[in-house]
């Protein structure tokens, strides 16, 4: 994982190095989700395989990461009782109790990966991105930080075909894999109902910071798939081209 170079901090601000690149777009997707596969495993397998998602972990040096469910439970329960989710794809009872099965799983992290936080720079060929951002630092289970980058792709520039997420969830577990051997990869099925969080999570955000589409108006179901697989719309050619 590329950090930017910290020139300079301050009690009100930080001074990061300049670097010349371009924000993700959903062309880039399978190449950092498979970026994001290789950070996620390699964290696991070097210090997260001691970490469990419901506490928070101790990195050392004084640093603690904040577990999984640390605010994030309250927030998406909050949301939803106050109907101010469109069209959620979970009800509450159902939010809660895929949020509390996933503490058995394996451990990796979440710091908020949305298409604004990676740039792109001219060296990144192989997917690496210089990352940016780390306020919002959590454990997570694995797919979490992708589907996050999948969804705000999505209220970004529009619909995603499924085939494309599809690749992009592969290349991600198929990197982290790599990094260590108990980890059997992410299901499509669990990888939406991290969506289905995030939808719950960043609704409140759309109409700013460039979220113009909801997750709940672009969810890759295989019918929505079916019906549009012979007619591309022409939002989805655009950034095939790109």
């Amino acid at each position: 994982m590329r950090l930017p170079i910290i020139h300079a901090a301050g009690p009100r601000h930080l001074h990061f190095e300049y670097a010349d690149g371009s924000h993700v777009t959903p062309a880039d997707l399978v190449a950092v989700a498979a970026h994001l596969g290789e950070v996620h495993g390699s964290t696991y397998h070097r210090q997260l395989l001691r970490a469990r998602l419901d506490v928070a972990f101790d990195a050392g040096d004084g640093h603690s990461i904040a577990g999984f469910l640390a605010r994030r439970l309250d927030a998406v329960e909050r949301l939803l009782t106050a109907g101010a989710v469109r069209s959620p794809g979970l009800s509450v009872a159902e939010a809660r109790a895929r949020m509390l099965a996933a503490v058995h799983g394996p451990v990796a992290f979440y710091k908020d990966t949305n298409p604004r936080n990676l740039l792109l720079t001219s060296d990144n060929h192989d997917g690496a991105a210089i990352t940016v951002d780390f306020d919002d630092l959590t454990l997570a289970p694995f797919g979490y930080d992708l589907a996050k980058l999948v969804v705000t792709l999505a209220m970004t520039y529009g619909r995603i075909p499924r085939r494309i997420l599809e690749q992009a969830l592969d290349a991600y577990n198929l990197a982290s894999a790599r990094a260590h051997h108990d980890l059997g990869g992410v299901s499509f099925s669990d990888f939406l109902t991290w969506a289905e969080i995030h939808h719950i999570l960043t609704i409140p955000y759309l109409g700013r910071a460039g979220y113009r589409h909801a997750w709940s108006d672009l969810r890759p179901y295989a019918d929505a798939e079916a019906k549009t697989s012979t007619r591309r719309t022409t939002e989805d050619l655009t950034w095939l081209t790109m």
